[in-house]
């Protein structure tokens, strides 16, 4: 059995590696069946006669984030085959925008996180509540061409002043699952993604 067949059947974390034509290079931990999902999606999108198209990439990533990437802004996406990095932690949350903090010996991670096109610093808004910032915004957010083109993100940020960002403008959106999928709900999905998986 082949290294790379041998990782498809018996590693069920991958790290997906996506670089930026900005220079910057992002570490996700995805899981095998979101990995399977996410090419099939990649495939689908080599075919010259597709009659669709995508302005942003979105995927779910452990530690509990779900990202939202822009297509323009990348360089090239790679699912990592060596075994060193694709075996990596569950939990290990790659701080790509070295915004994180420690409290004892829990790492703090923002909610948000959100690159603007052109810019080197992040947007960080942290200590904020699922029940009252909720975003409202899912995958199918980001197929709607009027929101792509004219929409806002709102939150507030750490003053209590609300920040609405242009959509446009937005490179990469890294967010807490909460804040897209609330727990009930995000529970319902896994169960049918786990019963599916289960019948194929």
């Amino acid at each position: 059995m082949s290294i790379k067949k041998y990782i498809e059947h018996h590693i069920q974390l991958h790290t997906l590696r996506i670089e930026l034509i900005s220079g910057k290079v992002l570490l996700y931990n995805i899981d095998a069946h979101r990995k399977e999902d996410l090419e099939k999606w990649l495939l689908a999108r080599t075919d010259d006669l597709m009659n669709f198209s995508d302005d942003f990439i979105s995927f779910y990533a452990s530690p509990g984030r779900m990202v939202f990437i822009r297509i323009s802004a990348i360089k090239r996406l790679i699912f990592c085959w060596d075994a060193a990095v694709t075996v990596s932690d569950a939990w290990q949350y790659h701080d790509h925008f070295e915004v994180t903090s420690k409290f004892e010996d829990e790492l703090l991670i923002p909610e948000v996180i959100i690159q603007l096109h052109a810019v080197s610093e992040p947007l960080v808004f942290s200590d904020l509540d699922p029940n009252s910032d909720f975003l409202g915004i899912n995958e199918e957010s980001f197929s709607n061409d009027q929101f792509l083109k004219g929409g806002f993100i709102s939150l507030p940020d750490e003053d209590g002043e609300q920040n609405y960002i242009p959509v446009k403008n937005i490179d990469c959106l890294e967010v807490d699952r909460a804040f897209i999928y609330p727990d009930d709900i995000w529970e319902e999905m896994e169960r049918i993604r786990y019963i599916e998986n289960n019948q194929n």
